[in-house]
């Protein structure tokens, strides 16, 4: 069955868990939580196999294309210690995962090409691809080429068109949405932060049937919360680089083109105009105040709006708030 999807995006801890409390509290809606599903839009995951597969052709691309999604598969699939996917697919993840590779691939063989040394660790490497075939070759006579004693793996060729892959890469989403509704009792499935805040006429063609809410947040309390609280390593601490940064995100927003699937919200917005953001938000995705049967269960704007206005309830360099003040003015949120 192909389900529904809701997904948030957001710029990094810019409040779009408000979506997701929102919509635990619908209760035909299945939700995981906060736990975020990033594989369309992560480095090595379905967005980066279509560029090697599709958009940037070449003898040797789609080999380590493969390689690295499968690789990037294994990880999200976790292990004894960490379930990760595993504990949401039912197990399943990793199956649909590797099923939908064998549909992309055209051939597998015993191979070898140089990008196996870059990609292994260095002394491994040395002893695998250098010392070893030399030894090999020395004990059978030195007298053929050495190629013949690198040690193979199974190498991958794929060369889909746009259209097959958009194709099979649907059929790996409604398959994953039916392993996590295995009985399928609710009709919409959620997952967070399954594409990113920009470019999502590209994600949107993997799966239609897809609203996106994309939350963004005042930078003075997004700064001040990663400083005081999470310091993130993603986000630049040096607060010349944090602007240049936050900046630099968002640059292109204004090239997005209107799409009834996605909708952009602020986080204080949900929180000083509730009432106003869960109109906007059933009527965008379409959902009914009558299965709101938890209200203010998971987001309570009277507890949240606590996440607001933060640099007047810590201890911070007010010349940095009224650098980012200055220099980021259209992102600042006009508080009363």
């Amino acid at each position: 069955m192909s389900y529904p999807i809701i997904t948030c995006a957001s710029y990094g801890n810019t409040g779009s868990g408000v979506i997701t409390d929102y919509l635990l509290e619908f209760d035909n809606i299945y939700n995981p939580g906060d736990y975020e599903f990033r594989f369309l839009q992560d480095y090595d995951g379905v967005s980066t196999l279509e560029d090697a597969l599709v958009h940037n052709f070449h003898r040797m691309n789609s080999d380590i294309a493969i390689r690295n999604f499968k690789r990037y598969i294994d990880f999200q699939s976790g292990n004894l210690i960490s379930k990760r996917y595993e504990k949401f697919f039912k197990g399943d993840f990793k199956r649909i995962s590797y099923n939908y590779i064998d549909k992309l691939v055209d051939l597998r063989w015993q191979g070898y090409w140089e990008q196996y040394q870059i990609i292994t660790p260095k002394t491994e490497s040395i002893l695998k691809y250098k010392l070893l075939p030399r030894i090999l070759r020395l004990l059978n006579g030195n007298k053929e080429y050495i190629a013949k004693y690198v040690p193979k793996s199974e190498m991958y060729f794929s060369s889909p068109s746009e259209e097959k892959f958009i194709t099979i890469t649907n059929e790996y989403i409604v398959s994953l949405c039916n392993a996590l509704n295995k009985d399928g009792i609710k009709k919409t499935i959620f997952l967070d932060q399954l594409v990113p805040p920009l470019n999502l006429q590209r994600y949107l063609r993997y799966y239609p049937n897809m609203k996106v809410i994309v939350v963004d947040r005042d930078p003075r309390d997004h700064y001040v919360d990663n400083i005081m609280k999470w310091r993130e390593g993603w986000i630049p601490l040096d607060i010349n680089k944090y602007i240049e940064y936050f900046r630099g995100l968002r640059k292109n927003i204004e090239d997005e083109p209107d799409d009834h699937r996605v909708l952009r919200i602020r986080f204080e917005d949900a929180i000083y105009n509730y009432d106003a953001f869960t109109t906007k938000t059933n009527s965008f995705l379409e959902i009914s105040k009558q299965d709101h049967v938890n209200p203010k269960k998971f987001f309570n704007p009277e507890l949240s709006i606590n996440n607001t206005q933060l640099w007047k309830k810590y201890v911070v360099n007010m010349d940095e708030i009224h650098l980012i003040e200055e220099e980021l003015s259209a992102f600042c949120y006009k508080f009363e």
